[in-house]
Protein backbone atom coordinates (compact mmCIF):
# COMPACT_ATOMS: atom_id res chain seq x y z
CA UNK A 1 0.00 0.00 0.00
CA UNK A 2 1.15 3.64 -0.76
CA UNK A 3 1.57 6.23 1.69
CA UNK A 4 -1.98 7.92 2.18
CA UNK A 5 -2.68 11.54 3.58
CA UNK A 6 -5.45 11.06 6.19
CA UNK A 7 -8.47 13.74 5.88
CA UNK A 8 -10.29 13.48 9.10
CA UNK A 9 -13.21 15.11 7.45
CA UNK A 10 -14.07 12.54 5.24
CA UNK A 11 -14.74 11.02 8.59
CA UNK A 12 -18.53 9.61 8.82
CA UNK A 13 -19.48 11.19 5.63
CA UNK A 14 -21.42 9.21 2.99
CA UNK A 15 -19.39 8.62 -0.50
CA UNK A 16 -21.17 6.71 -3.56
CA UNK A 17 -18.77 5.14 -5.85
CA UNK A 18 -19.76 3.60 -9.63
CA UNK A 19 -18.01 0.86 -10.64
CA UNK A 20 -16.30 0.34 -7.55
CA UNK A 21 -15.88 -3.82 -7.68
CA UNK A 22 -12.58 -3.90 -9.66
CA UNK A 23 -9.59 -1.85 -10.62
CA UNK A 24 -9.31 2.06 -9.84
CA UNK A 25 -12.58 1.90 -8.48
CA UNK A 26 -12.02 -0.44 -6.24
CA UNK A 27 -9.14 1.09 -5.10
CA UNK A 28 -11.19 4.01 -4.62
CA UNK A 29 -13.84 2.47 -2.36
CA UNK A 30 -10.52 0.85 0.11
CA UNK A 31 -9.28 4.20 0.10
CA UNK A 32 -12.94 6.10 1.21
CA UNK A 33 -13.18 2.92 3.64
CA UNK A 34 -9.88 3.60 5.25
CA UNK A 35 -10.44 7.11 5.87
CA UNK A 36 -13.97 6.40 7.68
CA UNK A 37 -16.37 7.02 5.19
CA UNK A 38 -19.33 5.46 5.02
CA UNK A 39 -19.11 3.99 1.39
CA UNK A 40 -21.89 2.54 -0.77
CA UNK A 41 -20.24 1.49 -4.62
CA UNK A 42 -22.33 0.37 -7.47
CA UNK A 43 -21.38 -2.42 -10.23
CA UNK A 44 -22.26 -4.61 -12.66
CA UNK A 45 -20.01 -7.67 -11.44
CA UNK A 46 -21.66 -8.95 -8.49
CA UNK A 47 -19.54 -11.66 -7.51
CA UNK A 48 -16.53 -9.40 -7.23
CA UNK A 49 -19.02 -6.18 -5.71
CA UNK A 50 -20.38 -8.73 -2.68
CA UNK A 51 -16.45 -10.01 -2.15
CA UNK A 52 -14.95 -6.86 -1.69
CA UNK A 53 -17.89 -5.53 0.72
CA UNK A 54 -17.96 -8.84 2.59
CA UNK A 55 -14.14 -8.41 2.86
CA UNK A 56 -13.99 -4.17 3.86
CA UNK A 57 -16.69 -4.82 6.33
CA UNK A 58 -15.22 -7.78 7.78
CA UNK A 59 -12.49 -5.39 8.74
CA UNK A 60 -14.70 -2.99 10.34
CA UNK A 61 -15.51 -0.42 7.72
CA UNK A 62 -19.25 0.88 6.75
CA UNK A 63 -19.80 -0.14 3.23
CA UNK A 64 -22.70 -1.47 0.97
CA UNK A 65 -22.51 -2.86 -2.14
CA UNK A 66 -25.68 -2.20 -4.70
CA UNK A 67 -25.47 -3.85 -8.08
CA UNK A 68 -27.11 -2.48 -11.55
CA UNK A 69 -26.19 -1.69 -14.80
CA UNK A 70 -25.78 1.64 -15.05
CA UNK A 71 -27.17 1.78 -18.71
CA UNK A 72 -30.54 0.95 -17.04
CA UNK A 73 -31.16 5.14 -15.38
CA UNK A 74 -34.13 4.12 -13.50
CA UNK A 75 -32.33 1.41 -11.85
CA UNK A 76 -29.35 3.04 -10.96
CA UNK A 77 -31.63 5.68 -9.69
CA UNK A 78 -33.38 3.16 -7.61
CA UNK A 79 -29.75 1.90 -6.75
CA UNK A 80 -28.66 4.82 -5.32
CA UNK A 81 -31.98 5.55 -3.90
CA UNK A 82 -31.20 2.07 -1.87
CA UNK A 83 -27.70 3.03 -1.11
CA UNK A 84 -28.84 6.42 0.54
CA UNK A 85 -31.47 4.33 3.02
CA UNK A 86 -27.95 2.57 4.09
CA UNK A 87 -25.51 5.65 4.47
CA UNK A 88 -27.26 8.42 4.54
CA UNK A 89 -27.36 11.57 2.60
CA UNK A 90 -24.44 12.04 -0.04
CA UNK A 91 -21.84 14.31 0.65
CA UNK A 92 -19.58 12.41 -2.03
CA UNK A 93 -20.11 11.03 -5.70
CA UNK A 94 -17.43 9.57 -7.40
CA UNK A 95 -18.51 8.72 -11.26
CA UNK A 96 -15.41 6.07 -11.83
CA UNK A 97 -17.22 3.58 -14.32
CA UNK A 98 -15.97 2.99 -17.38
CA UNK A 99 -15.25 0.04 -19.77
CA UNK A 100 -12.61 0.55 -22.56
CA UNK A 101 -13.10 -1.82 -25.08
CA UNK A 102 -11.44 -1.98 -27.69
CA UNK A 103 -12.91 -1.33 -31.16
CA UNK A 104 -12.24 -0.45 -34.82
CA UNK A 105 -13.01 2.38 -36.55
CA UNK A 106 -14.77 0.45 -39.31
CA UNK A 107 -16.35 -1.72 -37.22
CA UNK A 108 -18.48 0.76 -34.95
CA UNK A 109 -22.17 0.63 -35.87
CA UNK A 110 -24.77 3.24 -34.72
CA UNK A 111 -25.88 0.56 -31.64
CA UNK A 112 -21.98 -0.08 -30.85
CA UNK A 113 -21.38 4.24 -30.45
CA UNK A 114 -24.49 4.34 -28.47
CA UNK A 115 -23.97 1.62 -26.08
CA UNK A 116 -20.01 2.73 -25.38
CA UNK A 117 -21.87 6.48 -24.24
CA UNK A 118 -24.76 4.30 -22.08
CA UNK A 119 -21.55 2.96 -20.37
CA UNK A 120 -18.81 5.63 -20.20
CA UNK A 121 -20.98 9.28 -20.49
CA UNK A 122 -24.74 8.87 -20.16
CA UNK A 123 -24.33 7.77 -16.17
CA UNK A 124 -22.44 10.92 -15.10
CA UNK A 125 -25.41 12.87 -15.57
CA UNK A 126 -27.93 10.94 -13.62
CA UNK A 127 -25.81 10.31 -10.80
CA UNK A 128 -24.78 13.73 -10.31
CA UNK A 129 -28.68 14.96 -10.89
CA UNK A 130 -29.80 12.03 -8.28
CA UNK A 131 -27.03 12.81 -5.63
CA UNK A 132 -27.35 16.67 -5.69
CA UNK A 133 -30.42 17.23 -3.52
CA UNK A 134 -28.14 15.04 -0.97
CA UNK A 135 -25.80 17.53 -1.00
CA UNK A 136 -27.62 20.62 -1.40
CA UNK A 137 -29.36 19.95 2.01
CA UNK A 138 -26.16 19.27 3.16
CA UNK A 139 -24.89 22.63 2.33
CA UNK A 140 -22.11 21.68 -0.11
CA UNK A 141 -20.44 18.17 -1.42
CA UNK A 142 -17.99 16.94 -3.88
CA UNK A 143 -18.93 15.30 -7.00
CA UNK A 144 -15.33 13.70 -9.09
CA UNK A 145 -15.86 12.35 -12.29
CA UNK A 146 -12.85 10.03 -13.89
CA UNK A 147 -12.06 10.77 -17.76
CA UNK A 148 -8.88 9.17 -19.89
CA UNK A 149 -5.96 10.53 -20.99
CA UNK A 150 -6.84 8.67 -24.59
CA UNK A 151 -8.79 11.06 -26.01
CA UNK A 152 -6.00 13.82 -25.27
CA UNK A 153 -3.34 11.31 -26.81
CA UNK A 154 -5.43 10.56 -29.82
CA UNK A 155 -5.03 6.61 -28.86
CA UNK A 156 -5.91 4.34 -31.71
CA UNK A 157 -8.73 1.59 -31.44
CA UNK A 158 -10.73 3.93 -28.84
CA UNK A 159 -12.63 6.02 -30.76
CA UNK A 160 -15.95 5.51 -29.23
CA UNK A 161 -14.65 5.36 -25.67
CA UNK A 162 -12.05 8.40 -26.48
CA UNK A 163 -14.75 10.50 -27.22
CA UNK A 164 -17.21 9.87 -24.41
CA UNK A 165 -14.54 10.43 -21.99
CA UNK A 166 -13.56 13.78 -23.88
CA UNK A 167 -16.94 14.92 -23.05
CA UNK A 168 -16.17 14.28 -19.36
CA UNK A 169 -14.34 17.24 -19.02
CA UNK A 170 -16.54 19.56 -20.65
CA UNK A 171 -19.52 17.60 -18.44
CA UNK A 172 -17.15 18.76 -15.56
CA UNK A 173 -16.79 22.59 -16.48
CA UNK A 174 -20.83 22.78 -16.92
CA UNK A 175 -21.90 21.50 -14.02
CA UNK A 176 -19.29 22.93 -11.70
CA UNK A 177 -20.76 26.23 -12.76
CA UNK A 178 -24.12 24.83 -12.52
CA UNK A 179 -23.72 23.54 -8.77
CA UNK A 180 -21.09 26.18 -7.49
CA UNK A 181 -23.39 28.74 -6.15
CA UNK A 182 -25.30 25.62 -4.01
CA UNK A 183 -21.41 24.96 -2.60
CA UNK A 184 -21.19 21.81 -4.72
CA UNK A 185 -17.56 21.43 -5.93
CA UNK A 186 -17.39 19.38 -9.50
CA UNK A 187 -14.11 18.28 -10.50
CA UNK A 188 -12.55 15.54 -12.97
CA UNK A 189 -9.74 13.23 -12.39
CA UNK A 190 -7.74 12.28 -15.77
CA UNK A 191 -5.49 9.10 -15.07
CA UNK A 192 -2.50 7.59 -17.79
CA UNK A 193 -2.13 4.01 -18.19
CA UNK A 194 -2.74 2.98 -14.70
CA UNK A 195 -1.85 -0.66 -13.90
CA UNK A 196 -4.84 -2.69 -13.48
CA UNK A 197 -5.35 -6.53 -13.25
CA UNK A 198 -7.14 -5.79 -16.54
CA UNK A 199 -4.67 -3.98 -18.00
CA UNK A 200 -1.97 -6.89 -16.83
CA UNK A 201 -4.05 -9.50 -18.44
CA UNK A 202 -5.22 -7.43 -21.78
CA UNK A 203 -3.30 -5.46 -23.08
CA UNK A 204 0.27 -4.83 -21.32
CA UNK A 205 3.33 -5.85 -23.69
CA UNK A 206 6.86 -6.14 -23.47
CA UNK A 207 6.80 -3.36 -26.27
CA UNK A 208 3.52 -1.37 -25.32
CA UNK A 209 5.24 -1.02 -21.58
CA UNK A 210 9.05 0.21 -23.30
CA UNK A 211 7.00 2.85 -25.54
CA UNK A 212 4.51 4.14 -22.33
CA UNK A 213 8.13 4.45 -19.72
CA UNK A 214 9.39 6.66 -22.48
CA UNK A 215 6.50 8.97 -22.92
CA UNK A 216 6.32 8.94 -19.11
CA UNK A 217 8.30 11.66 -17.18
CA UNK A 218 8.44 9.82 -13.84
CA UNK A 219 9.00 6.42 -15.01
CA UNK A 220 7.55 3.62 -13.39
CA UNK A 221 4.22 2.06 -12.66
CA UNK A 222 0.80 4.27 -12.29
CA UNK A 223 -1.34 2.74 -9.85
CA UNK A 224 -5.02 2.53 -9.15
CA UNK A 225 -4.08 4.05 -5.68
CA UNK A 226 -2.06 6.88 -7.28
CA UNK A 227 -5.52 7.80 -8.40
CA UNK A 228 -7.50 7.33 -5.34
CA UNK A 229 -4.94 9.42 -3.42
CA UNK A 230 -6.55 12.51 -5.44
CA UNK A 231 -10.07 11.42 -5.62
CA UNK A 232 -9.21 12.07 -1.66
CA UNK A 233 -7.79 15.03 -2.11
CA UNK A 234 -10.99 16.35 -4.19
CA UNK A 235 -13.52 14.47 -1.87
CA UNK A 236 -12.13 16.42 1.45
CA UNK A 237 -12.44 19.83 2.25
CA UNK A 238 -8.95 20.43 2.28
CA UNK A 239 -9.75 21.07 -1.42
CA UNK A 240 -12.82 23.31 -1.10
CA UNK A 241 -11.75 25.95 -4.00
CA UNK A 242 -11.35 23.42 -6.37
CA UNK A 243 -14.42 23.27 -9.13
CA UNK A 244 -14.49 23.08 -12.58
CA UNK A 245 -10.76 21.53 -13.02
CA UNK A 246 -9.00 18.78 -14.60
CA UNK A 247 -6.06 16.85 -12.56
CA UNK A 248 -4.18 14.59 -14.74
CA UNK A 249 -2.55 11.48 -13.15
CA UNK A 250 -0.42 9.83 -15.62
CA UNK A 251 3.45 10.37 -15.04
CA UNK A 252 3.97 13.83 -17.00
CA UNK A 253 2.67 11.93 -19.96
CA UNK A 254 0.47 14.75 -21.46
Amino acid sequence: MRPEAIYPDLAGRSALVTGGADGIGKAIVEALARQKAKVAFLDLDRERGEALAARLIGEGAEVSFHPVDLRDIAATQAAIAAACAVCGPFAIGVNNAGHDERHGFDDVTPDYWDDRFAVNLRPLMFVAQALAPDMRGLGGGSLINLSSTSWMKGAPGLIAYATAKSAVLGFTRSLARELGAEGIRVNCVTPGWVVTERQRRLWITPEKWAAAQQAQAIKGEIMSEDIAAMVLFLASDVSRMCTGQNFIVDAGTV
